[in-house]
């Protein structure tokens, strides 16, 4: 029988999940590896909506929750904040009939009208099942909607 001697690297193990002895194929993972999500210690760096709506951007966070409202990237920022917008319209705006409620997203009997995002376009969708954060009662709900705000919705598609 032939032995190979493996030399773990310092502050590794082998990793028995993904190493397949059989095959000869051995992976190693950093010891006590926590989940990017869990690790406290990990710095974050992105963008947030502040409270004038303004987007900053930070640098070198430690990743606790008072900091889980920074965003990676400028556009998924602006995106969350057309979204806020996006939601106080429909809410708001007596045309647009307000939110579709999960009793109505748990009934699939009843239509839902919806904007989504297909490829690099927005298009219109009439969905029973599938949830959609811009979502009307009506055809002619989403259609105003649209025609309205269609700035604001390509923003938090990111699609400009």
């Amino acid at each position: 029988m032939e032995q190979i001697l493996i030399q773990i690297p310092e502050g590794h193990v082998i990793d028995t999940e993904k190493s397949n002895l059989t095959k000869g194929r051995i992976v190693f993972k950093k010891k006590g590896a926590t989940p990017w999500r869990n690790n406290k210690n990990a710095l974050l760096s992105g963008y947030y909506v502040t409270t004038e709506a303004n987007i900053e951007s930070v640098e070198g966070l430690f990743n606790v929750s008072n900091v889980w409202n920074v965003f990676a990237t400028k556009k998924q920022a602006q995106s969350m904040l057309a979204m806020a917008r996006l939601s106080q319209i429909i809410q708001n705006d007596e045309r647009f009939g307000g939110p579709i409620t999960d009793e109505e997203w748990n009934t699939a009997k009843v239509d839902k009208y919806c904007i989504v995002r297909e490829s690099n376009d927005i298009c219109k969708h009439v969905s029973l099942y599938t949830y959609c954060f811009i979502a009307f009662h009506t055809g002619e709900q989403r259609d105003l909607f649209l025609k309205e705000n269609e700035d604001l919705i390509r923003q938090y598609y990111m699609l400009d």
